[in-house]
């Protein structure tokens, strides 16, 4: 199966592209799909460790990629969706997230920021790593509404997605709050106005780990 969700982020963005990429996990992967990760030198997994399958990259990683598994501050899986309110707000949850795990998303950075030209991915391609990406786009001064359309492009692929996590049919989004199948503009919104009133995300990112060099270096590999 084609890794789904996967896109160059400078798609949306006037960034340079072949640097940073963005996808949903891997699923039923062969070594056919090694042009997958031609080119890159980290694949950052932000699943946690009951997210992930043994192995469900081994197919397709070799040469100088590295699997750096960053999920131990934040997860998705079907116990932990299990336990959030069926009326959730998206962005009121991406906020407390921001919020709530500043040095996990410095942390996240660092080790992308250390491996490019890298790909980044949760379950769905949609939340972590919509909100790092986020993060590193308001890095480098990209226009918000440009930030917008790269998280909503997110939303055609979301069937396909659902299907492949198993939270699509009669017995799925019932466990789930209808707010995580969807991908709104408004819950992005809402993140990078928390972001705004933290400072943008320099002074948060620096604040809370990230250092000065590895945002440089941020900059030269992707402003072109």
């Amino acid at each position: 199966m084609p890794l789904l969700n996967l896109r160059d982020v400078a798609a949306a963005t006037s960034l340079r592209p072949g640097v940073l990429y963005r996808s949903a996990q891997p699923h039923a992967l062969t070594s056919e799909d090694t042009r997958l990760v031609t080119g890159l030198r980290l694949i950052a997994d932000l699943r946690g460790d009951d997210e992930r399958r043994p192995g469900d990259w081994a197919a397709v990683l070799g040469g100088a990629v590295r699997h750096a598994t960053l999920g131990a501050g934040s997860t998705s899986s079907p116990a932990q969706l299990a336990t959030l309110p069926a009326d959730l707000d998206l962005g009121d949850l991406y906020a407390g997230l921001l919020r709530h795990r500043a040095a996990w998303f410095a942390g996240v950075i660092a080790e992308i920021a250390d491996g490019l030209p890298a790909l980044v991915h949760c379950a769905a391609g949609k939340d972590r790593t919509g909100m790092v990406v986020a993060l590193i786009l308001d890095l480098l001064d990209v226009d918000h509404e440009a930030i917008v359309r790269d998280y909503a492009l997110t939303a055609p692929a979301l069937p396909d997605i659902l299907l492949m996590l198993g939270l699509s049919g009669a017995d799925g989004p019932a466990a789930v709050p209808g707010a995580l199948l969807d991908a709104p503009e408004s819950a992005m919104r809402t993140f990078l106005a928390t972001l705004d009133e933290l400072g943008g995300a320099e002074t948060f990112l620096l604040t809370n780990g990230l250092t000065a060099d590895r945002i440089e270096r941020l900059r030269a590999a992707l402003l072109p």
